[in-house]
């Protein structure tokens, strides 16, 4: 899993969060969930989108290790996969 960056926990940014499958970036039918270190994903919601990347705004977050998780809806399937994760100091 990859170390997305490293945020002062006052920030407000914007953090992409690059989906691919099969070597193709996926921006829709995906959504996020941000979880603290150590915990698992129950509530997914929509990305955030600048441009034309999608990924999550980093607001508010207490100091630590966040993991960013992410679902695709590709039927059948609907994959959860862990996209990497950042730091809040």
């Amino acid at each position: 899993m990859t170390l997305l960056n490293i945020f002062p926990r006052e920030t407000v940014e914007f953090q992409p969060v690059p989906i691919t499958v099969g070597g193709v970036a996926v921006t829709t039918g995906v959504t996020y969930s941000v979880v603290a270190e150590g915990t698992r994903p129950t509530v997914f919601v929509a990305p955030t989108t600048l441009g034309d990347e999608i990924g999550v705004m980093v607001a508010g977050f207490a100091p630590g290790y966040w993991r960013v998780f992410a679902k695709i809806a590709s039927s059948p399937e609907t994959p959860v996969v862990d996209a990497g994760y950042f730091q809040i100091t």
